[in-house]
């Protein structure tokens, strides 16, 4: 059976269509699972649609989920996973309003 912490939505290896531009950024994340559950992450590009995340190869991560993003303000974002690789993780943001830097 394939190990969940590797789970894909899309093929990973296939190009992806970006619609905006990307940031190199070294923000500190949290991912919210309940109302006192939190896994930290670090997030290392973001863009108005979407991030990718670092977070720790044993957490499995939902589908969706609330990610807290500590820029020079705090941001929560509604985020969709879209692909799973080691510790590396990309999420699309649902509610897609511009959090970029």
């Amino acid at each position: 059976m394939a190990d969940p912490r590797e789970s894909v939505m899309p093929d990973p290896a296939a190009p992806v269509a970006r619609t905006g531009k990307r940031h190199r950024v070294v923000q500190q994340g949290r991912i919210v699972l309940g109302p006192e559950r939190l896994i930290a992450c670090t997030v290392r590009d973001l863009s108005h649609r979407g991030a990718q995340i670092r977070v720790a190869s044993g957490h499995v991560l939902p589908e969706t989920f609330s990610l807290v993003i500590a820029a020079h303000d705090l941001r929560t974002m509604k985020a969709r996973l879209c692909w799973r690789r080691g510790d590396l993780a990309g999420v699309v943001f649902e509610d897609a309003a511009d959090p970029a830097p």
